[in-house]
């Protein structure tokens, strides 16, 4: 079977983010969320300290809505990353070399075979 150009765009959009979901998820995510939520709790606890205990409630409030946010938008990108690989298993399966990432794979990993057999050079 052909491939048509929306299917080819919708593969691409798919690829593009399931690769930077991964290179994302080790460690910028999860430390982006956490900061959002930290910056709320520590200026809670700065207001506690001086005596605004009012407005140390609201940063607190706050910061317990980042983090559930967080969570839940961590929740919702690893569901979509499922989905786009999904996507793109199914895609390679009918497709196969046809695909233009499936191409470029290939060809990076001939480069990568040929640099090491040319001792790394």
């Amino acid at each position: 079977m052909a491939l048509t150009s929306e299917d080819e765009a919708r593969g691409m959009k798919a690829y593009e983010q399931a690769r930077a979901f991964e290179r994302l998820r080790s460690w910028r995510l999860p430390l982006t969320f956490a900061v959002f939520a930290l910056v709320p709790a520590l200026s809670g606890i700065w207001m506690w300290v001086i005596g605004h205990t009012v407005l140390a409630g609201f940063n607190f409030a706050a910061a317990i809505f980042l983090a559930w946010m967080g969570r839940f938008q961590w929740k919702q990108l690893r569901a979509r990353h499922a989905r786009n690989l999904r996507l793109l298993a199914e895609m390679e399966a009918e497709y196969g070399d046809q695909l233009p990432w499936i191409q470029v794979e290939k060809h990076f990993a001939e480069l990568e075979k040929l640099k090491s057999s040319c001792g790394g050079r």
